[in-house]
């Protein structure tokens, strides 16, 4: 979903104002972390506490909002540059800058239960994710498989 500059900003000073900040999920891209309609909410970014597996809210060149793993700093031109990448996808993200860091998951909620990013299988998940990028793959076959199904068995009419 894009945004212009005015409704970033809005989402920028919101966060600076409240410390928080609720959104729900339109994608698959963190799936099965994060699934479409999950209430998501973020916390500012704090640089110096960023770690691989955190998982960031940012806006693209294009004013996409984007919800990705941390996964490496790289350094380029001297400025730092954040790599990301959507659990389920098997491509990194193109690399941003800290300026264009929003916020950082803190919980997701589901309807059932609170998901909180600092529990241990949500740590473990972010571990292996990050770690290993057969799942990445193995997530986008699923997903690609049960959409073919889903298809596949619809009536339009």
């Amino acid at each position: 979903m894009q945004f212009n500059k005015d409704t970033i900003d809005l989402f920028i000073q919101t966060m600076r104002n409240y410390g928080w900040m609720d959104l729900p999920s339109y994608s698959m891209t963190m799936y099965p972390f994060i699934k479409k309609g999950n209430i998501c909410r973020f916390v500012a970014f704090e640089l110096d506490k960023a770690k691989k597996g955190d998982i960031l809210l940012y806006h693209s060149s294009s004013g996409q909002l984007v919800v990705h793993r941390f996964l490496q700093v790289q350094e380029s031109d001297n400025q730092l540059q954040f790599v990301l990448k959507g659990d389920s996808n098997t491509h990194m993200d193109e690399p941003i800058g800290s300026d264009q860091i929003i916020g950082k998951l803190v919980t997701i909620d589901n309807d059932k239960r609170k998901i909180y990013t600092s529990d241990y299988t949500a740590i473990f998940w972010g571990y292996l994710i990050s770690t290993y990028p057969i799942f990445s793959k193995a997530l986008r076959t699923y997903l690609y498989f049960k959409r073919r199904v889903k298809t596949k068995f619809s009536v339009s009419l």
